[in-house]
């Protein structure tokens, strides 16, 4: 089996954090690094390649910059490429933002291995990585750039009913919006920024069917609206008892002291992560099962003009929006039924197709990925808490099962939620990815 020459600095991931890294490594420490993605298109990602106009950023231009020392980069790159009098304010479509990052990705000219990562192991220093074409790649420091997985697999949706071809388990699988009739009724599984997203997919596309959203409790994301900017959050770490209760307690008295919620909300995102570093596990757990939906419809916001169409369809009766927990999804003729329960109701709804938009997944032990299977499988990472992303310091150094951290194999992006509160928005990866070239290009590693 042929052997590849060495590498410094292998990435396995072809998204936005992979793109991050490599354009921080090459302007700010004149080195290269080599990217494993199977993809032709490395940048975009499964968040900006979606080929919609209509599905917008939910941050305001002005808060995309990719260099967290010049915000206004982005701005300034849309006036010089797309459009002169592009307003900061304004959200501007994912796909033209994923181009934005192919940019960086190109000015960085990587080295591109066209293949998918599917071991990863460690021997006297050097880490050899397989790849599914049968090759290997030789490295001296590996950063994981995974991104997200498929959705996971509902309870009561049996593996069958995917052949129908009226289930859509993956919202962005290919041929899921052509295979559904104008007129046709569609069930979503869910009513976050997924569903948002394919409500726009599908009414793009000459859809006029109703569509019904189901999910636990039934919130949208809220909308983005002007608001005054907080110079400071509005409680910060050791300010405030380590609990779920006296942080909801802190920041509901600053809304009733007249602070308005967005500006509170945004007030909060420098200190989100340690403020979560700061809890105890059971707090941590307390959060996450009565807090954490109600924070993320208002930290996970819509573009005014997106939430204008969406309460419009709401007014309209074209959307429907009921809270129910899924229990079964068979099929009923030529249709399918969508079976849940909403407190001590059933709910039996019928429709030509179901979508699942519940989002990608963050379990990586689950996750359909023969890399981190056999990774996890040796040890030589573990999953994160409670589930989510991977075990790892803040800094991204990935813990094996003896709980040692890693000098030369890290996480960015979503798979440091297995630390991090706050890891998959662009504000965060910028970050992570200037800290982490500055660490890898400084690192002294085995020869």
């Amino acid at each position: 089996m042929p052997v590849r020459t060495i590498r410094d600095i292998v990435i396995i991931g072809g998204g936005a954090s992979a793109a991050l890294i490599a354009w921080n490594l090459k302007r700010l420490h004149q080195r290269s690094c080599a990217i494993i993605a199977p993809t032709d298109r490395p940048a975009f990602g499964l968040a900006y390649a979606t080929p919609s106009l209509k599905n917008l950023l939910n941050v305001a231009a002005s808060g995309m910059s990719a260099d967290p020392d010049d915000p206004g980069h982005f701005v300034a790159w849309m006036r010089g490429n797309v459009s002169a009098e592009t307003d900061p304010a304004t959200f501007v479509p994912r796909p033209i933002f994923g181009l934005y990052l192919r940019q960086l990705y190109c000015a960085a000219a990587p080295e591109h291995i066209r293949d998918t990562a599917i071991a990863c192991a460690k021997a006297d220093g050097l880490y050899t990585i397989t790849l599914a074409g049968g090759e290997t790649v030789t490295a001296r420091q590996v950063v994981l750039a995974c991104g997200h997985f498929d959705p996971a697999r509902l309870p009561g949706v049996p593996p069958e009913i995917d052949a129908t071809g009226r289930y859509h388990h993956d919202a962005w699988a290919d041929g899921v919006f052509a295979g559904i009739g104008a007129d046709e009724e569609v069930v979503l599984i869910g009513t976050g920024l997924t569903a948002v997203d394919v409500i726009m997919r599908l009414r793009e596309n000459g859809h006029r069917g109703r569509i019904t959203t189901v999910s636990r409790r039934g919130l949208f994301p809220e909308r983005h609206a002007p608001h005054a900017t907080l110079a400071a959050p509005v409680f910060a770490p050791g300010a405030t008892p380590a609990t779920a209760r006296a942080y909801l307690r802190a920041f509901h008295t600053a809304l009733r002291g007249g602070i308005e919620w967005r500006a509170a909300v945004d007030s909060m995102r420098p200190v989100l992560n340690p403020l979560w570093l700061a809890l105890p596990d059971v707090e941590k757990r307390r959060f996450r099962r009565h807090l954490q939906r109600r924070w993320e419809t208002r930290r996970h916001r819509m573009a005014p003009d997106i939430a204008d169409i969406i309460d419009a369809e709401r007014r309209a009766g074209t959307l429907r929006v009921l809270d129910g927990r899924i229990d079964a999804i068979v099929t009923a003729g030529d249709r399918l039924r969508v079976v849940a329960r909403a407190g001590d109701a059933r709910l039996d709804i019928e429709a030509a197709h179901v979508i699942n938009c519940t989002g990608p997944s963050l379990d990586y032990a689950k996750a359909a990925s023969p890399l981190l299977r056999t990774m996890l499988e040796a040890g030589t990472i573990v999953p994160g808490f409670g589930g989510a992303g991977l075990r790892c310091t803040p800094a991204g150094a990935l813990f094996d099962r003896n709980g040692v951290p890693a000098h030369d194999l890290h996480a960015i992006g979503p798979a440091r939620l297995g630390a991090l509160f706050e890891s998959i928005a662009i504000p965060e990866i910028r970050q992570q990815a200037r800290d982490l070239a500055a660490l890898l290009a400084n690192a002294r590693t085995a020869p």
